[in-house]
């Protein structure tokens, strides 16, 4: 973990004390106006989880500052944690800010010219990765995080609230992704880690998150999944043909916690060509009404349907289609060119958005 001189922890502690004294100068009506002080606003959404050796943090950019201005002045912000035995956990929590920051290490700290390196959307990302020192307790541990966002006059208004984590031996990365396209999912298969990452066993597996992308460099944050999934294998039905999909497979370490996996598998990757022919429509009828002949029938099963070529054939002769342009997107047709004594064989074939041709359904019958 990269740890910053004390000296920082003293600045975090003058400009707690520093922001404070500004507030409370201002609160006092009768004294005459100080200088306008624009400090922006203590985060409130701090959020901390697990991601194999690393403890990664998201808190927002704060946009606004404690007197309602846009929050433009940033310099930088700190970010301070306070590492306890697991038996002593929850104290940090009840301790006053500037204890906290007295006993707070601080983590890191990042520039306002840096930001963007964080920033996805709104929202900074900071991996911290756990290093040999600390992983020696890392899980006998419970680890405290604060953020101070500081102005350009090295002024803060007061600490984020507190997120707490207690690190656990993750299992390692699924392997051997395997991945099959059929016609209704995507369907995965990998093989389990035999070990934590700590080297211990047998790998104690919760389940897996999986996680699709468009973008080769760029994997989602978010898994598909809504929970944890159970065993090795898993059925996508998110998907699109012709389109090249990314996925990779991160092994979740407890069920409580989601969060708390490893770090993504291997990424593979699928291109979902349609290649699977519709179902064909079922109970198809020729029906005589009058001068004409109703063509009936029920819909294809198919999801992707695109509609229906017609046929007609006399006896004797080749079939041809009965309209040109277009399939046929209704259950009926009425086909008015025909002559009564003659027999007739019509064809109905389901054709779905990728021109995939289902097996041919036919009717017959004789005008009277």
């Amino acid at each position: 973990m990269h740890i910053f001189l004390n000296k920082y922890r003293d600045v975090a502690t003058s400009l707690l004390i520093a922001g404070l004294i500004v507030m409370t100068a201002c609160a006092k009506i009768a004294d005459p106006l100080p200088p306008l002080i624009r400090v922006p606003k203590p985060a409130n959404d701090l959020s901390v989880y697990q991601r194999a050796d690393s403890i990664v943090l998201t808190v927002s950019k704060p946009t606004s500052n404690t007197d309602g201005s846009p929050a433009s002045n940033l310099e930088y912000f700190q970010i301070l944690c306070l590492k306890e035995d697991a038996k002593d956990s929850g104290r940090a929590l009840d301790l006053s800010d500037d204890v906290f920051i007295k006993e707070a290490e601080p983590v890191l700290m990042i520039a306002s010219s840096d930001f963007s390196d964080y920033l996805d959307d709104r929202i900074f990302v900071i991996r911290n990765p756990i290093t040999p020192p600390m992983k020696s307790a890392l899980f006998s541990s419970h680890f405290h995080y604060a953020v101070l966002f500081i102005n350009n006059r090295r002024q803060a208004a007061g600490l984020s609230n507190r997120a707490s984590i207690a690190p656990m031996a993750i299992p390692l990365s699924p392997s051997s992704l395997s991945i099959e396209v059929t016609e209704n999912s995507i369907n995965l298969k990998w093989t389990e880690p035999e070990e934590n990452m700590d080297g211990s066993v047998p790998a104690r597996i919760a389940g897996y998150n999986i996680y699709r992308s468009v973008d080769p460099d760029r994997i989602s944050d978010s898994p598909i999944n809504s929970e944890p999934v159970k065993g090795v294998q898993y059925e996508d039905r998110t998907f699109e043909f012709n389109t090249n999909y990314f996925y990779s497979i991160s092994t979740v370490g407890s069920a409580r916690n989601p969060l708390a996996q490893s770090y993504p598998s291997k990424t593979y990757s699928i291109f979902t060509r349609d290649v699977f022919p519709p179902a064909p429509p079922e109970n198809f009828n020729a029906v005589p009404e009058g001068g004409t002949v109703i063509l009936l029938w029920a819909p294809s099963s198919s999801e992707d349907l695109a509609g229906y070529n017609l046929y007609r054939a006399e006896e004797g002769r080749t079939a041809l289609p009965l309209l040109l342009n277009a399939p046929v997107t209704d259950l009926s047709f009425r086909d008015s060119d025909v002559e009564s004594g003659r027999a007739y064989q019509y064809i109905i074939i389901a054709v779905d958005r990728h021109g995939n041709k289902s097996a041919e359904v036919s009717a017959k019958l004789k005008l009277p």
